[in-house]
């Protein structure tokens, strides 16, 4: 007798469409359904003269379309299927999701593949909205945390290479950004084959609908992208902002070094590393530099992959007087990974809060759709959340010593930003030790 394996109804399935696009369906038991479509494009893709159009045109988007010329009327669609959309602008990606109920599937896909499709932008539209963006980038830049992300790229790409700019997009080019240039941008933006409609949670699409809904999208080919290079730029950068009587006085920073690309063979072990540095109250340094010495309310560590390069971070905010301490003991615990293998109960901990996290994190339908969607643009397996799981538990120490060892071996090369009452670049980067 021969027993057959059963087949998965949540196994995630990837077709390519007649014009290029991808569907990709990941069913789960929810009564909820999560549509995200992610394009391979975003600020690293612009240029110096279109820095922040992508941003621009995520924002037209809602703005009107041919079938539905108002925002109220794609507002009022979304809030009567009980439904939320939203989308953002990233380095490598832009993407745009709505979540509701599954059954309200056919409609939620309708209106966002509808907004890319068919957009208005219409003049009076094009010129509120700008208002709207620039806004929006003051609004980020006056929040220490906000500039500090923003500026980040400045010292650790630098130069006039798109990896070193912000997402968010250059000010000037929005400002004089016409209707022709964003249609222009707009068709020559979006390639087909750099665009995934992820539909997550109780529901699936067919191809044949797909195909239909995604159609018209422009015909663009994909870009070639500017190799990242480390560190074109100072070795910091700080906004000095005075503080008042009233005020704590507070020094807010990012410690940076090079990291691994998205689909690295060392990217699992790399993300148990990070944990047991910086993932958690039970962190090394949240342990260290908070509650055996008091010197910050909060510190984490953090590693973002790209295509081509990775930036590994350690981010804090301490009184200045003492941020050379706090830098000094966040570095030890960084170089003691990289020295020490971690012991096992500490290795089996962190691992079981990751698998929780992990699994708790990916639990709605658009949060599935978005840890799919990103996976695929990033060129990573199709593997479903069980199966990263699984992939977590079987890192070794050794594996995790290895990952800190190639890290750390970037110190040399570390940059910093941060916004405090003066200026301590200099000390602070004496203080890493590099």
């Amino acid at each position: 007798m021969t027993l057959e394996t059963p087949i998965n109804p949540y196994a995630p399935s990837l077709t390519t469409l007649p014009n290029g696009a991808t569907l990709l369906n990941a069913p789960s038991a929810s009564r909820n359904v999560g549509v995200f479509l992610i394009v391979r494009a975003g600020s690293r893709d612009e240029t110096r003269e279109t820095s922040g159009l992508a941003h621009y045109l995520e924002h037209m988007f809602f703005k009107g379309t041919a079938r539905r010329p108002t925002t109220l009327q794609i507002s009022r669609e979304i809030d009567r299927l009980g439904a939320n959309t939203n989308a953002y602008t990233d380095t490598e990606e832009v993407a745009y999701y709505a979540e509701g109920p599954a059954t309200a599937l056919d409609e939620l896909t309708d209106i966002i593949t509808d907004m890319l499709t068919r957009p208005l932008f219409a003049a009076e539209e094009v010129e509120r909205e700008r208002n709207v963006v620039l806004q929006e980038l003051s609004a980020r830049l006056s929040d220490p945390e906000g500039w500090i992300w923003d500026r980040l790229g400045t010292v650790t790409f630098g130069g006039d290479q798109p990896m070193a700019w912000s997402a968010a997009g250059f000010p000037a080019v929005i400002e004089k950004a016409s209707r022709d240039q964003l249609l222009d941008y707009h068709t020559s933006f979006y390639a087909p084959e750099s665009m995934c409609l992820t539909i997550a949670g109780g529901a699936s699409l067919t191809t044949d609908r797909a195909a239909e809904l995604l159609a018209d999208v422009p015909t663009a080919k994909p870009r070639p992208r500017v190799p990242a290079v480390w560190g074109q730029g100072e070795r910091y950068t700080c906004n000095v902002r005075a503080v008042t009587d009233q005020e704590e006085p507070q020094i807010r920073l990012v410690f940076a070094v090079p990291g691994i690309p998205a689909t690295d063979s060392d990217r699992t072990a790399l993300s148990v590393m990070t944990h047991i540095l910086g993932g958690g109250m039970s962190s090394r340094l949240f342990h260290t530099v908070r509650e055996r010495n008091g010197l910050a309310y909060s510190i984490f560590s953090h590693h973002e992959g790209f295509e081509d390069t990775g930036v590994f971070v350690i981010s804090t905010g301490t009184r200045p007087k003492d941020a050379r301490k706090a830098t000094e003991l966040s570095f030890a615990e960084f170089r003691g990974l990289a020295d020490t293998p971690v012991p096992e109960d500490e290795l089996s901990a962190t691992k079981s809060a990751m698998i929780g996290r992990l699994l708790r994190s990916t639990e709605t339908a658009i949060s599935l759709g978005r840890f799919f969607g990103g996976r695929w643009r990033a060129g990573l397996p199709m593997e479903a959340p069980d199966s990263r799981a699984e992939a977590i538990s079987k890192v070794t120490a050794e594996q995790v010593q290895a990952a800190a060892q190639r890290i750390a071996a970037g110190i040399s090369e570390v940059r910093l930003a941060f916004v405090g009452p003066e200026d301590q670049g200099a000390e602070l980067l004496e203080a890493t030790g590099a």
